[in-house]
């Protein structure tokens, strides 16, 4: 008895060394993945562009002087992941981007991207399977690029905007732009309060809804079998609607000259095209 009481002793103080040793080792692999934090010099960058397999990014302004790169996650993917600057051009990507996206559920990775309030460059953020999420960013050329994994944006402004995706889902609220271009596959595109002198909104069988701000210059939607409404203030309109089997509608505009009054051309196969004019 006392030979298997000793037996047994040896194994509690084993397991709890053991234990603890488990637990030190999670804590650690923890604490890197959460260190990794890097800064860059605003004045010396041209563009940042951002490559993602399966990591969920946010990018957002803040009250800063310096780019920021943080990231956290299992210890491989955060270790792994490429920050460096070429050309004035900052880059962050992740080594499985366009190569593969074999992973198993012990891998995942956030990235979070701060930049000044008063940038005025180049953004280019592209995803494959991550969450896309953006709010608060200005820049003379944005262009967010998504395959499967969802866009969702707020308050943003360029000169040229681009949103895409495959088979995500894209909303957007409070965009500004001189020109705004977004285009899906099958995934719906919403869009609140935008602003933009030119639009171009194209999908195959995602549904479109977009409600404008301000008036425009020119508007080109198609769609093959997405259903499309359009919502804006603007009473008066030049408007080319044409669907094939689909049901058109265009309530509360008054026809005008194209010379004097904002383009839209409305363009489907099987998709109901609405246009809509509501005044405030």
């Amino acid at each position: 008895m006392e030979w298997e009481q000793m037996c047994l002793n040896g194994i509690a103080i084993f397991i709890k060394k053991r234990y603890h040793k488990v637990v030190e080792t999670i804590d650690e692999r923890w604490r890197i993945a959460l260190e990794r934090n890097e800064s860059f010099a605003s004045d010396n960058l041209n563009d940042i562009v951002v490559h993602m397999a399966w990591a969920q990014v946010e990018i957002f302004s803040d009250d800063i002087d310096r780019v920021q790169v943080l990231a956290a996650g299992d210890e491989n993917s955060v270790r792994d992941l490429r920050i460096l600057v070429e050309d004035n051009v900052l880059l962050v990507e992740q080594p499985q981007y366009g190569l593969s996206l074999n992973i198993t559920d012990s891998r995942w990775m956030q990235v979070c991207i701060r930049i000044p309030r008063n940038w005025d460059k180049k953004l280019h953020l592209f995803t494959i399977g991550g969450l896309l999420n953006a709010r608060g960013i200005s820049g003379s050329r944005i262009v967010l690029d998504t395959v499967s994994g969802d866009m969702r944006t707020m308050r943003l402004a360029a000169q040229e905007l681009s949103l895409k995706s495959i088979s995500g889902d894209v909303h957007a609220d409070n965009l500004t732009a001189n020109s705004l271009t977004v285009r899906t596959v099958s995934g719906n595109i919403t869009l609140h309060d935008a602003s933009a002198q030119t639009y171009k909104c194209t999908t195959v069988s995602g549904e479109v809804k977009l409600k404008l701000k301000d008036s425009f210059t020119q508007m080109d939607v198609r769609s093959v079998s997405g259903d499309v409404t359009v919502l804006s203030s603007v009473g008066s309109m030049s408007v080319t609607m044409r669907s094939v089997s689909g049901r058109m509608a265009a309530n509360g505009v008054a026809m005008a000259d194209g010379k004097t009054a904002p383009f839209v051309r409305m363009t489907g196969v099987s998709a109901d095209l609405n246009l809509i004019c509501a005044k405030e």
